[in-house]
């Protein structure tokens, strides 16, 4: 897992201020060596200085594995909104990532997504007489917002044990976010990736199947991105410094 820490403040739906030191987007759950990251306006939920309130949730304690935090975690966000919807617009998530029990019983890792209502990007694309792309205006498309739910996006609970297996060995990936622009590079980076890889004498990551390895590629990438963000015309909603860390079915990797 990897997060800048960068927090844009929203007045009138237009942003009058980034912070990109004070707050922590990348947060351990040591009770059961899990972490969360999150997304979204926040703002809406607690006035708390969102990563401190997840703190509290943390250190609260009532939950004993991946599954009952993320129920945990839904409870607490619910009850922080007065058990009602946010106005739609107010999008907020949280990735909760660690080990859990798969259906063959045995643990590895396991995703849970605890958000208010899914959203896509749309691209409102103009094509010429040739098919070709001429033109582009993405827009996040989304859905009215609910309740906070649990939503288990890894592994996926109608695929089969194999097909996850194999998901897992391809390396399961999610973003938040500006879904736009981070997803168009992250998408050409894996493609350069498989091709360059495709040489025995190049490595990148120096070893792939090293989960220290792919934590500080995936480092590496979102400071990229941070640097993109500084050199284009787009507001620096990515930004400050880059956190991240990995978990294995026994430690953190820092």
């Amino acid at each position: 897992m990897a997060a800048d820490s960068a927090i844009t403040t929203l007045r009138n739906g237009r942003i009058v201020e980034t912070d990109r030191i004070q707050w922590n987007k990348l947060l351990k759950v040591p009770k059961i060596r899990a972490a969360i990251s999150y997304w979204g306006m926040i703002g809406a939920v607690s006035q708390q200085q969102f990563d401190v309130w997840l703190q509290n949730v943390i250190d609260s304690g009532n939950y004993a594995n991946l599954d009952s935090f993320a129920d945990h975690l839904v409870e607490r966000l619910n009850t922080a909104c007065h058990n009602k919807p946010l106005k739609n617009g107010y999008d907020v998530g949280i990735h909760v990532a660690g080990f859990h029990k798969w259906p063959d019983g045995k643990a590895r890792p396991f995703f849970y997504h605890v958000h208010n209502g899914h959203g896509r990007i749309k691209l409102n694309e103009k094509r010429d007489s040739r098919g070709r792309t001429t033109y582009i205006n993405p827009t996040w498309d989304s859905d009215p917002r609910g309740l906070f739910e649990k939503h288990q996006d890894f592994p996926k609970a109608t695929a089969t044990l194999q097909k996850n297996l194999v998901d897992l060995d391809n390396v399961y990936i999610i973003r938040n976010g500006d879904f736009f622009l981070y997803a168009v590079f992250q998408d050409a980076i894996r493609k350069a990736l498989h091709f360059i890889n495709l040489s025995p004498k190049i490595r990148l990551p120096s070893n792939p199947a090293n989960l220290a390895s792919r934590k500080g590629f995936l480092h590496v990438v979102l400071e990229s991105m941070i640097r993109l963000y500084r050199c284009s015309n787009q507001s620096r909603v990515v930004g400050g410094t880059v956190r991240s860390l990995g978990i294995t079915a026994n430690r953190y990797i820092i």
